[in-house]
């Protein structure tokens, strides 16, 4: 496997060829995302494995990517090792035949203007469109205590964790409650 900072395609020099499949099998070292001020810790090389097609002048992308990601749990807060695996498949069209020869709303449509492709940036798209809202380190974790912050996981508080309905009901909503406990 082909270990690389930055994956660039030339999309005429692969349509002018005389192959109509091209294997793609490489490993992208992206280390960190930024998305909008959240940083996202890749810790292994994105594992890339796919192919190239070009059926009728046209070329067609499939690709599996895989990596694994330093996240922090949505319920306790604790940093764990997410296994991050998901799939492109994609057609590549030049941005002049947009609007003559394709439809617009297709997702799996990228248009380029020059001839090469930035995979890097695909990817890196395709990671942050596919990770979960929320991350969870494990399916049991009962997160944190919403009285003192204990980590429920590790310990065990004396809050008590069983309030009553009508604790628990917003005022503002108690008369929607009233008529939905009618039924």
């Amino acid at each position: 496997m082909i270990e690389v900072r930055a994956m660039k395609l030339d999309i005429d020099s692969i349509k002018k060829g005389d192959k109509n499949a091209l294997d793609l099998n490489f490993a992208l070292d992206l280390n960190t995302i930024d998305y909008y001020g959240d940083i996202i810790d890749i810790i292994s090389p994105v594992d890339a494995n796919g192919k190239l097609y070009v059926i009728d002048d046209r070329l067609y992308m499939n690709l599996e990517i895989k990596t694994h990601m330093q996240v922090n749990c949505s319920r306790c807060l604790e940093s764990f090792t997410y296994p991050f695996k998901s799939s492109i498949n994609a057609e590549f069209v030049h941005e002049n035949l947009s609007t003559d020869q394709t439809d617009e709303s297709d997702e799996d449509i990228i248009y380029y203007q020059e001839s090469t492709i930035d995979l890097d940036e695909l990817i890196k798209e395709n990671i942050i469109m596919n990770i979960p809202m929320k991350l969870v380190c494990d399916k049991s974790c009962q997160g944190l205590c919403s009285n003192c912050g204990i980590k429920l996981k590790d310990k065990s508080c004396d809050c008590s964790h069983t309030q009553s309905i009508d604790e628990d009901v917003d005022p503002r909503l108690a008369k929607l409650k009233e008529l939905l406990e009618q039924d």
